[in-house]
């Protein structure tokens, strides 16, 4: 999901923008035929030939990055092993097929370790990806930075790790990329790419990070549409004979080349790969990792042969990019589901970070399924006594103002009002690509949404159990909607304090780090939804005024204190002294140079909670 109207599908006077169709009558609007886009052009730079060697497999100029022909490294945060005080972690490197297997060796400042070997994960045509895998002593307390090379050979990097009792910080952003429908003129007017993260490797130059958790839409996979393999297919006007119809070999080929290349230029070049090679990463998945939203699609889309089996190879390339693993060796690794790949991870003793997968298990009237829920809450259940916190990963918020009245308006029924927020035209919803309503996967991914709600409660009940039972205070953190802001559940009873109500959860909204922020008009509805919700008898839900400035030190447009459209990322550092944690929202100026922090409370649970 981006967010529910493109920028260029609206207007305030028109309404949205009618359904166009191209030559082949295929509708406009959706990710494969986006206004301006060319589609199937020659020499497309998403492919294998455009930016490796065909014959070698080493990269063109353009992608390399170090001497020897290696693209990465990659760091990835792994666990902590709490009994032997170790921090493990994960290198990604690829290398020409020809190469031998890469190596690392580490230098915490005492000696230099033995080197670490590596295993291979899967070959692409004359690419090979390797893992190897790392560890490090974690010292009492002291914070220690650790130095390593490739192969022996090549540049030095390095990453810190904390001590044994010192706090852990960790960053959290999501959506780097752009829409496709995104102008140039647009992104210069926000400054490009690498504003915000700029501004985070700055601040992690100074007072280094330990984790960045990326939080969905790593890269945006979208353009896998615009291929003309889909036309024939995309031509069928009988929906269930379209479901039926088969994947063929040459959209096979198309797919495994698309994910393999975008991957590799998305993730080795531009600031995120700088990142990589000194901030290590935790990542859960959203859609357009995939492509725009997937599993929220009805069943006749969802379960067809075309849309199943694209989905396996975009999650081949999300285990070997994001995951550091392949199908075989995920649950080896760590990924735990039913079918899908979450993990749960040690930031340290005092902090357990969960990383739900809301998107393999998906489909129109479920998020995750009964059994994963079951295994994440087994997992919690065995926590060390010592954890504090159990931060929620999640890709799209769990605590956000409701859109019922779209979603009524796209099933049919005409709420009064609705064409004055410009979200409908004379009661005609863009259709996408597959024909349905353009923003009917929005809607629908959204755990707010009315088909999801029954799971959103059960899911928040069971962590209040947790929260209960195990002293433990749970924090959500999402993504995926393009703006900022925080909100919370919490008891019913406005004189019981945080720090004694297990009921009391926040929400830290935080995105996007690099893609365009909603039009204003959007905000503005939204913001307007963004009232006290009940979840049951006991507690109750809301978003916070934290906006009462905007990063100008003007009130913000609207008066919309809460939810801010501007691209932003967030910070995380355990307050030991407290228990608690230290939040800011890092949101961007309005110079377009550096970050304005909005501070979030989240204290710790204190002991004798009340029922």
């Amino acid at each position: 999901m981006d967010f529910p109207v493109a920028k260029g599908q609206f207007d305030e006077a028109g309404g949205v923008r009618p359904t166009e169709y191209d030559e082949s009558g295929i509708p406009r609007g959706g990710p494969a035929n986006y206004p301006g886009m060319h589609i199937g052009q020659v020499g497309d730079a998403d492919s294998y030939e455009g930016n490796f060697d065909a014959a070698t497999g080493e990269p063109l100029a353009h992608m390399r990055r170090r001497p020897d022909g290696l693209l990465g490294p990659a760091l990835m945060f792994v666990d902590t092993d709490l009994a032997t005080a170790t921090w493990r972690g994960s290198v990604l490197v690829l290398a020409p097929r020809s190469y031998p297997p890469p190596t690392v060796v580490l230098n915490d400042g005492s000696t230099a370790s033995t080197p670490f070997t590596s295993v291979l994960l899967d070959v692409y045509k004359q690419t090979a990806f390797y893992r190897i895998d790392i560890s490090v002593r974690l010292q009492v307390s002291a914070e220690k930075r650790v130095e390593y090379r490739v192969n022996n050979s090549g540049p030095t990097y390095a990453f810190f790790v904390p001590g044994q009792t010192t706090p852990w910080r960790f960053a959290f952003w999501s959506c780097n990329g752009w829409s496709l429908s995104v102008s140039d003129k647009e992104k210069a007017a926000l400054g490009g790419d690498n504003v915000v993260w700029d501004d985070l490797l700055s601040k992690h130059e100074r007072v280094p990070f330990h984790v960045q958790v990326c939080g969905g839409d790593q890269l945006y996979s979208d353009k896998i549409w615009q291929s003309p393999v889909w036309k024939p297919w995309l031509k069928i006007k009988d929906k269930y004979v379209r479901r039926d119809s088969p994947f063929t070999h040459e959209m096979a080929m198309v797919a495994d080349d698309f994910y393999f290349t975008h991957y590799a230029k998305c993730f080795f070049v531009g600031r995120f790969g700088d990142s990589m090679t000194t901030l290590p990463i935790s990542t859960i998945i959203d859609d357009h990792d995939v492509w725009d939203g997937i599993g929220s699609y009805p069943d006749y889309l969802q379960f067809s042969q075309v849309f199943v089996q694209l989905k396996e190879y975009a999650f081949k390339y999300w285990r070997l990019y994001q995951a550091h693993t392949n199908q075989q060796l995920a649950r080896q690794h760590g990924y735990f589901g039913k079918n899908g790949y979450s993990w749960l991870k040690q930031f340290g003793p005092y902090t357990a970070a969960l990383g739900p997968d809301t998107r393999y298990e998906r489909c129109l009237n479920r998020i995750i399924e009964p059994q994963t829920y079951d295994m994440i809450f087994e997992r919690l259940s065995r926590l060390p006594a010592s954890v504090r916190h159990v931060v929620v990963f999640l890709g799209v918020p769990i605590v956000y103002p409701r859109l019922t009245y779209i979603e009524k308006a796209l099933s049919g029924i005409k709420s009064i009002g609705l064409t004055k927020l410009s979200f409908i035209a004379k009661q005609r919803a863009i259709v996408n690509i597959w024909g349905e309503p353009e923003l009917s996967d929005d809607m629908n991914d959204h755990w707010t949404s009315e088909v999801h709600l029954d799971e959103r409660k059960e899911f928040v009940l069971r962590l209040q159990e947790v929260a209960r039972r195990q002293n433990i205070r749970v924090t959500f953190v999402g993504g995926d909607v393009h703006c900022c802001g925080a909100g919370r559940f919490a008891s019913s009873n406005p004189a019981l304090p945080p720090e004694r109500d297990f009921r009391f959860m926040p929400q830290i909204v935080s995105s996007a780090i690099m893609n365009i922020p909603p039009p204003n008009l959007v905000i503005r509805a939204v913001h307007t939804s963004a009232k006290t919700y009940d979840l049951d008898k006991h507690t109750d839900e809301s978003m916070y005024k934290l906006f009462e400035k905007d990063v100008n030190g003007k009130s913000p447009p609207n008066n919309n204190t809460k939810l801010l459209a501007r691209r932003n990322f967030s910070s995380y550092v355990e307050d030991l002294e407290s228990g608690g944690l230290i939040v800011n929202i890092h949101v961007q100026n309005e110079n377009n140079h550096g970050t304005k922090p909005y501070p979030v409370n989240v204290p710790a649970l204190k002991a004798g909670n009340v029922v």
